[in-house]
């Protein structure tokens, strides 16, 4: 049985969470809010990190509202988020986590579209500034972004404007 304390700040994380997204939520939808944070990051209600952690991903799937831990992809997707948030906390420029970023992911940066690569940053609530430097944890988000377009691009079928490229030769 539930303490009156855990229950207590059960219902206060709740309500912080509802803060940053800015709705409510049904009592079912937090049960499984706090179940998928306790799986992937050792979230305990009364911890005194719980907090903190519940305004992370509350702002997080605020500002990138289909953030879902049940898409397929959500662990590749999340690998590269903590391979920026995790490492050392260095700074960068815009253009230099670029280049680091289209490494990680093995993909070529000249196939991504300008447009898109601002598109990676204002959806992480970023300004794009080429050479401005921000911290890795904060350039996180952006990779999160991006690996969903990496993923989507790899799994489309090659393209050739030739038919005959596509003929078996015997």
């Amino acid at each position: 049985m539930a303490t009156k304390e855990y229950l207590s700040k059960y219902r206060q994380l709740k309500e912080a969470y509802e803060r940053i997204i800015g709705k409510s939520i049904a009592d079912v939808t937090w049960y499984r809010v706090v179940g998928n944070l306790k799986r992937y990051f050792g979230f305990e209600v009364e911890a005194s990190s719980a907090l903190l952690i519940v305004e992370s991903f509350a702002s997080l799937k605020r500002r990138y509202g289909a953030f879902s831990f049940s898409s397929p992809d959500f662990n590749e997707r999340w690998a590269t988020f903590k391979h920026f948030y995790d490492g050392e906390n260095i700074e960068y420029t815009c253009k230099q986590f670029l280049t680091l970023l289209a490494e990680y992911l093995k993909i070529d940066l000249e196939d991504v579209p300008r447009s898109t690569r601002y598109y990676w940053f204002e959806r992480a609530g970023i300004k794009y500034q080429a050479d401005k430097y921000r911290r890795s944890k904060d350039l996180a988000l952006v990779a999160f972004v991006a690996t969903n377009w990496a993923i989507a691009k790899r799994s489309q079928p090659m393209k050739s404007a030739n038919p005959e490229d596509n003929k078996l030769v015997a």
